[in-house]
């Protein structure tokens, strides 16, 4: 069974139903002990969950390729753009500023960002936030690669600078 077509608006109710043909379909393959049935209901339920929760790219030049912003804001004082954006599965918003800050503690290493908030997109977990300085520590890999790539180049893609 092929992969449902992303149809945003067929989604909420095409995906939990090819989920369930999918489930059904092994279930009747494990009773008939139909060892190639199992096998392509299987395939069916991975490329429905593949659609949920994507798999999310773990080199840095991947993950970096599906850093999309999709807003920024300008602060009324101070210089500073809020930016909200997605990468590698996740959702982040950062405060990020053209210059340096004055207290070093205040920024996030080397990167101009004082604030940085990161969250999973499929399980909505809360998995970096720092505020000048660490809230909540990167809590997976993927999150300390994000914060790393964030943190190496974010303020120049915002100011170009």
């Amino acid at each position: 069974m092929p992969a449902p077509k992303k149809n945003p608006a067929a989604t909420p109710v095409l995906v939990p139903r090819t989920l369930l043909t999918a489930c059904r379909a092994l279930l009747a393959a494990l009773e008939a002990r139909d060892v190639e049935a199992q096998q392509d209901a299987a395939e069916s339920i991975e490329a429905v969950l593949a659609t949920i929760d994507p798999p999310v790219p773990t080199d840095p030049a991947e993950m970096l390729g599906t850093l999309e912003i999709k807003k920024k804001t300008r602060r009324a004082s101070g210089g500073g753009v809020w930016v909200t954006g997605s990468i590698a599965g996740h959702r982040f918003e950062a405060l990020v500023f053209p210059e340096h800050a004055e207290s070093e503690s205040f920024e996030l290493g080397d990167s101009r960002i004082s604030k940085l908030w990161l969250q999973e997109h499929f399980t909505h977990r809360q998995v970096a936030a720092f505020e000048r300085g660490w809230d909540v520590h990167p809590t997976t890999d993927a999150a300390k690669r994000i914060v790393d790539l964030l943190a190496a180049g974010l303020a120049e893609t915002v100011f170009g600078k």
